[in-house]
């Protein structure tokens, strides 16, 4: 398991590095210095891989979303924190990965699809009905449809037929969708507070 989990470490910063599609399971052996065999011992086929990866990067994500929770005082700060871990993973990671993953391995970009479809529209869901509780947000907001709304902005991120690939950075489309969507919820107090707080994201 503990070779399984190198292996599949590794994989990810190569395909970070270089691209998803440019690194074959033969240039995986040779870097890390074992045989194809071995590595076909642990991983069957380079779409098992892609699939591995996703799995451990949704349970670390929902991992993190429930810590940010944790930690947030109020709906908006836990929005700021959730903003600054996309953000954090969008630095990280090329966007012809993503689109690669999405273009070649289907199956499993739709469990990341689902991801969002599922437990990120829930954790919008309870932000929401959070920052009415709190005042921060306004009381007449339908938490159900702007939470798909929210969704549906995100993913739009890796569209190409709404963002054409490089017509801008990820992570300023992110920035202006968070400030879009927190100026349209929240109450006059809650959007003074929340100017406070969207500079812990242009200055991160």
């Amino acid at each position: 398991m503990e070779l399984l989990s190198g292996i599949v470490s590794r994989a990810k910063e190569l395909f970070i590095t270089c691209g998803v599609k440019s690194v074959t399971m033969d240039d995986l052996a040779s870097d890390m210095g074992m045989s194809k065999k071995t590595l076909y011992q642990h991983i069957p086929s380079k779409a098992k891989l892609i699939e591995r990866m996703v799995q451990i990067h949704i349970k670390e994500e929902k991992k993190a979303l429930a810590d940010i929770r944790n930690k947030s005082t109020n709906a908006i700060e836990e929005m700021i924190f959730i903003s600054q871990y996309v953000i954090q993973l969008l630095r990280m990671v090329s966007p012809n990965v993503i689109f690669e993953i999405k273009k070649y391995y289907w199956e499993s970009w739709q469990k990341m699809e689902k991801l969002n479809s599922e437990h990120i529209l829930e954790v919008i869901k309870q932000n929401l009905q959070r920052g009415i509780d709190q005042g921060h947000y306004r009381k007449d907001l339908d938490t159900d449809i702007i939470a798909q709304h929210y969704v549906t902005l995100s993913s739009s991120l890796v569209d190409h037929s709404v963002f054409p690939h490089n017509y801008m950075s990820m992570e300023k489309i992110f920035l202006e969708t968070i400030r879009y969507h927190l100026r349209g919820i929240t109450t006059t107090t809650g959007w003074d507070l929340c100017q406070k707080q969207l500079t812990k994201l242009t200055n991160a």
